[in-house]
């Protein structure tokens, strides 16, 4: 390479600066925890199947507790591990919802405008995400507060947490194909039609609403220099870079910490205080009912969804209550829930809700 030409280049690379931090960050971020936590972790999953959980909400007891501890005792041990089970994948999220927020601001999602199609790409970015259903909430957080479109931000959380590779063969592994079959079937009719078809309806007069962050509320998009500026240097562009990320870091952080605080708490209380071996011993529509409600609530991590479910199969538990835990245990939950409510519309957080309900108690009552 001759000086004229490495001078042009530099000169082009000058005149790059923000997608060249931006794209590094991604893949850096990315890099670190699918292949240092995530991918490991999902491997070691497949191979601990048949393995008995200590409960649907975790996998690792990191603050075990006697079956007669008083109450308290247990919910409190159920709230350490569930928290600890959590907190790999959601600072994840929490720092990639971040960075797709700072992104958006300087190069706004174009996307188009039909919510099918936007709908399937959101969930082709999930597939291999590999967060599960509530650490996808910050990043559905990013697309969202970074004005992008809420369908996509919808495909992404209901595809990362169930067509992950690793869950997907899972799936298949340690289940019936019928159960298996059916889930991804209608997995797949939500994301492709529920979701876009139930925000068209909400859209049908005015567009969502969705939550703005304080001075973004306003004017949101920055404008950057002009394509043949090419004099800011690389340390004035990475300090604001840098400055807004950690702005949007902080603004997720907040919410994050005081929802999964909630959530564990009250999932841990539902875990320890619900009769679970009488309540699945025999199947009615009031209790499956009853189970779809409690299953569409808790959150769980990724691929325990699948991991429980195989479980209560291999202890004979009646199929309708097997299969009612593997359609929603995973794909939904209080969290995602409380995300919608507050940051897009209350009717979407209810419609979901309320469908991801139903569609457990039929499940159960088909199979």
């Amino acid at each position: 390479m001759t000086t004229a030409t490495a001078s042009f280049t530099m000169a082009r690379i000058r005149c790059h600066w923000r997608p060249i931090i931006l794209v590094s960050a991604v893949v850096v971020l990315l890099s670190v925890f699918w292949f240092t936590s995530r991918y490991p972790q999902l491997l070691s999953y497949a191979g601990q199947q048949g393995y008995a959980l200590p409960t649907m909400a975790y996998s690792i007891q990191v603050m075990p507790m006697a079956a007669d501890a008083p109450m308290w005792l247990r919910i409190v041990a159920a709230t350490v591990n569930w928290l600890d089970s959590m907190k790999v994948g959601m600072t994840f999220g929490v720092l990639l919802g971040a960075l797709v927020h700072t992104i958006l601001r300087y190069y706004p999602l174009k996307i188009g405008k039909n919510l099918y199609l936007n709908s399937l790409k959101g969930a082709l970015v999930g597939v291999p995400g590999g967060v599960c259903a509530n650490c996808a909430v910050p990043v559905a957080c990013g697309v969202t507060r970074g004005h992008g479109r809420v369908e996509v931000a919808l495909g992404f959380l209901f595809s990362s947490p169930n067509f992950n590779p690793v869950v997907l063969t899972m799936t298949f592994m340690a289940l019936p194909l019928a159960m298996s079959l059916t889930k991804y079937a209608l997995l797949l009719f939500v994301i492709l039609f529920v979701v876009p078809s139930l925000i068209r309806w909400l859209e049908r007069e005015k567009p969502l609403e969705v939550f703005a962050v304080g001075d973004e509320a306003g004017s949101f998009v920055i404008k950057l220099p002009p394509a043949g500026d090419c004099r800011e240097p690389f340390t004035t562009v990475f300090r604001e870079l840098a400055k807004g990320y950690a702005e949007h870091v902080w603004m997720l952080l907040k919410p994050t910490i005081t929802l999964m605080l909630l959530a564990s708490v009250m999932s841990a209380t539902l875990l320890m205080v619900i009769p679970w071996e009488s309540l699945l011993s025999e199947v009615t529509p009031l209790r499956l009912a009853f189970v779809s409600l409690i299953s569409v609530f808790i959150p769980v991590p990724i691929a325990l969804d699948v991991m429980f479910a195989a479980q209560l199969q291999q202890q004979g538990v009646p199929a309708g209550y097997v299969m009612l835990f593997a359609m929603t245990l995973g794909t939904y939950s209080i969290i995602p829930s409380i995300f919608l409510w507050r940051e897009v519309s209350k009717l979407l957080s209810i419609l979901l809700f309320g469908f991801f309900l139903v569609l457990g108690w039929v499940c159960g009552l088909v199979f």
